[in-house]
Parts: structure tokens; C-alpha cells; sequence
């Protein structure tokens, strides 16, 4: 019985010795990511031959004390592909000095928007030192 103690004091003195961790690394450099905070988002209801906007907001992964602007793009939908003459969005965004959050606004036009639903999808721009997050599918129904 004596034996079986002591293997559990060395099994449990040796857990807790090497559970110990650090974190050195927390502090370290990361890229800014900056998404989507929704995968998805309609329009829906556009009218015959007019428009029909909404908001889609964004998040930024670090904060920083001067304003930044990132460049949002339209990416290819694979095969769910609508004409580009029946979107716009603003092209860029602009998060405040010590702010996580934006918005950008998206405009549907019934240029060629059949009864079906079409899609695109929306990206922020990634480069040396930002890392694209989230992606939004945007869908467009008249």
C-alpha cells in the first residue's frame, strides 16, 4: 500500500510539473485579420428596374489609435455567378482610430435579377500584412 502511495505522489508531483506552461509566444506579432462578421447576407424584394440596399459589417482582429481603410473585392462565386451590373458596394472601409467594427453598404440593382436567387461574394483585400477573414456570400432576389 505504501508503494502505491508513493507512485502516486511521483505521478502526480511529475503532472503538475509539466503542465506548466508558458506563454512567451502570446505577445508576439500577429497579421491584422480583417472579415466579415456574417457568411451570409440577402437582398430581397428588389423592385422592377430599381435598387435596394443593406449593411454588412466588418470586424478588425487588433485595434489601432489612427484610422485604417482596407479594399473590399468581389471574388468569383463558382458557379453561382451573377452579372456584376446587378451589385455595387463601397470599394473600401474605414475602421475609426480604436475601433473593431465597420460597416460597408451594398446596393442590389434589377438590372437582369430573374425570380431565382443570385449570388456573389465579398472579401476584404489581403496583402503582406493583412490576412483576409471572413467571406460574405451576398444573395440578390427581385
Amino acid at each position: 500500500m505504501k508503494k502505491v502511495n508513493i507512485l502516486i505522489v511521483i505521478l502526480t508531483i511529475a503532472i503538475v510539473a509539466v503542465s506548466c506552461e508558458t506563454y512567451d509566444d502570446y505577445n508576439t506579432d500577429r497579421k491584422t485579420v480583417v472579415g466579415f462578421t456574417t457568411a451570409t447576407k440577402n437582398i430581397n424584394n428588389i423592385p422592377e428596374g430599381g435598387t435596394k440596399s443593406t449593411t454588412v459589417d466588418l470586424f478588425v482582429s487588433d485595434l489601432s489609435s489612427a484610422a485604417r481603410t482596407f479594399t473590399i473585392v468581389a471574388i468569383p462565386a463558382d458557379s453561382l455567378a451573377t452579372a456584376p451590373e446587378n451589385y455595387t458596394f463601397d470599394s473600401t472601409v474605414t475602421f475609426p482610430a480604436n475601433e473593431r467594427s465597420a460597416s460597408i453598404e451594398v446596393i442590389a440593382v434589377d438590372n437582369s435579377i430573374t425570380e431565382e436567387r443570385a449570388f456573389f461574394k465579398l472579401a476584404v483585400e489581403g496583402s503582406t500584412d493583412i490576412v483576409s477573414g471572413g467571406i460574405v456570400l451576398m444573395g440578390v432576389k427581385n
